[in-house]
């Protein structure tokens, strides 16, 4: 199996005219690349939900004092991520983002594919010597470790809870 990438988005909102504010990718909890996406440097990202701030603590002067051209993250995310096995837990929301991202700085989002990270767990699990449900390894899990809702946060979180149950079904990692 070659190496899993986990991805992860945080948006402006959830709205259709959301925009991504940062992205995170890794392969490994010692590789994970995150940007924050200044939207100044796009035309149309203007949209903006107060309460996104409660879920993911980034504020809009952080997007322009410490983000980067979306276009830059745009090329890096193609380079390196254009077929790769990359998932997402929340694929219906990460696609959208990502397609926003690659299409607005001059991309087709098809260079880069998204997985969906619950199915392939839940397969694992079918497939392996364990007889845990997948709720059974979130509830559990999930109560062992910290808040999230940070893009890398989320990725060093999600890898390693693949590896937690790589390790319980007797799957060698990649």
């Amino acid at each position: 199996m070659t190496a899993m990438i986990i991805i992860d988005f945080e948006a402006s909102s959830l709205r259709k005219t959301s925009h991504p504010i940062e992205v995170a990718w890794g392969d490994s909890q010692e590789n994970i690349q995150s940007f924050l996406l200044n939207p100044d440097y796009m035309e149309g990202w203007t949209d903006w939900n107060p309460k996104s701030y409660a879920y993911h603590n980034i504020t809009q002067e952080e997007l322009r004092r410490l983000g980067v051209d979306p276009r830059q993250v745009a090329r890096k995310m193609v380079r390196e991520l254009a077929d790769k096995a990359v998932y997402s837990d929340e694929p219906h929301y990460d696609i959208r983002w990502k397609n926003r991202l690659l299409a607005d700085s001059g991309y087709d989002p098809s260079l880069v594919r998204i997985s969906d990270l619950k199915h392939y767990l839940r397969q694992l699990l079918r497939d392996g010597a364990t007889d845990k449900t997948f709720n059974d390894f979130i509830c559990t899990f999930e109560c062992s470790q910290g808040n999230r809702h940070r893009a890398a946060g989320d990725v060093y979180w999600l890898l390693e809870f693949v590896a937690h149950i790589r390790k319980s079904t007797g799957e060698a990692a990649p």
